[in-house]
């Protein structure tokens, strides 16, 4: 056993097992099987052990003296290679938690305990003012499988459609906003790799749910996809919207009625509505989109949440007086076109599909009540529909 411990095969074998377990490290890592701030510490330390065992076996062979052994490499030359190899072993070491760091780079707040970042199609920082729970399915009525502090990362592999939840960072005193999407936590597949993350980074096995509404987006979040039904159970995603017909609504106090205008959309949770004034019809604003929305009005006035009440119908309250004859320019007398948007939202800053978009163009003129008319092909392709869909779902804060 002496003999053993004390050949410069035993330095070998523990300094090339330093450096495969550092670059299998920065493959787990970039692989997001390891992940963890504390985990990957914990595997660090034991490559760095590794290398201090080598580092403290080469010591016992280093010479007092300068005379060469009589047989194959000197030993002051195998005491340079030892040094030499732990020196370039420290070097990668600094290379690859450089190029491999434990939280993926550009987050503005590191991951949060046991929640991966690497390799996720969207990272959220948790916002819940106790913390964020997590469960089992799209719910609350799943029970909690976890719970993570408030400002940390987390990342997501896709959604399921779920209860309702109010969405305090987009919603005011004059509009409220809910979002029926629950995020999913990236794990790993079943098989060798969910194995070795739950060996090394403590991965839990099952599917942890945390909603949308208590989650910061730190990426883009529009690429995220809706997960099937064998993950999510039975969903019940919103229909496309209809648009309803302008009702006359007199506030006490007003010189001029308002116009109430509805849509409705079966199983949507928030319904909004914009407007775009297309040029050349005498508005100072050429080709703008904006969302039909009024700060001096209330949640229920405004586009938003749809009450479970309503029958799937969202009614706001439109101001077209204030909100669009103050738009034209002095001495225009003619009609003027413009193009309403109403459309689901999965929540707040998030139209659903553009397709279930419903389109309606008005004349608007200086006087009178506004009148339908027939929307020009122009005034239906995609890049104006999406424009429409994402200031009609906008969140006004």
């Amino acid at each position: 056993m002496d003999r053993i411990l004390r050949s410069w095969w035993t330095v070998g074998v523990l300094t090339c097992l330093a450096f495969a377990s550092l670059i299998a490290r920065g493959v787990l890592v970039d692989q997001g099987v390891l992940y963890g701030r504390m985990q990957v510490l914990r595997v660090d330390g034991i490559i760095a052990s590794v290398a201090v065992l080598a580092l403290a076996f080469g010591l016992a062979h280093r010479p007092a003296g300068s005379a060469p052994r009589p047989e194959g490499v000197a030993a002051p030359e195998r005491w340079n290679i030892v040094t030499g190899a732990l020196g370039l072993l420290v070097l990668i070491v600094s290379v690859v938690s450089l190029f491999s760091p434990v939280d993926r780079p550009g987050l503005p707040k590191a991951a949060c305990p046991n929640a991966r970042t690497q390799g996720a199609p969207y990272v959220g920082l948790t916002s819940g003012k106790l913390g964020n729970n997590s469960r089992s399915g799209p719910g609350r009525a799943f029970p909690a499988n976890g719970r993570f502090p408030t400002d940390c990362s987390v990342g997501f592999a896709d959604y399921c459609l779920g209860d309702p939840i109010l969405d305090d960072t987009g919603s005011t005193e004059h509009q409220e906003w809910v979002t029926g999407r629950w995020l999913r936590m990236i794990k790993q597949p079943p098989g060798w790799r969910q194995n070795v993350a739950g060996l090394l980074s403590d991965e839990s096995p099952g599917n942890q749910f945390i909603t949308d509404a208590f989650v910061i987006p730190a990426t883009n979040y529009e690429g995220l996809e809706l997960a099937s039904e064998e993950v999510c159970g039975p969903q019940f995603p919103a229909e496309r919207a209809e648009l309803g017909a302008f009702t006359w609504k007199r506030y006490e106090g007003d010189k001029e009625p308002s116009v109430e205008l509805a849509a409705t959309s079966d199983h949507a949770v928030n319904i909004g509505f914009s407007v775009y004034l297309p040029p050349g019809e005498g508005f100072r604003e050429k080709g703008m989109v904006f969302p039909l929305y009024d700060e001096s009005l209330t949640a229920p006035q405004n586009p938003g949440r749809v009450s479970p009440k309503s029958g799937n119908r969202k009614t706001i309250t439109w101001v077209y007086s204030e909100a669009l004859r103050a738009r034209l320019l002095p001495g225009h007398k003619g009609p003027a076109h413009i193009v309403l948007m109403a459309i689901p939202c999965i929540g707040n800053n998030l139209p659903d599909e553009i397709s279930k978009g419903d389109l309606a163009r008005y004349d608007i003129t200086p006087k009178g009540f506004p009148r339908n008319s027939a929307l020009k092909p122009a005034e239906q392709n995609r890049a104006l529909r999406t424009k429409l869909a994402r200031a009609a779902c906008q969140a006004n804060v």
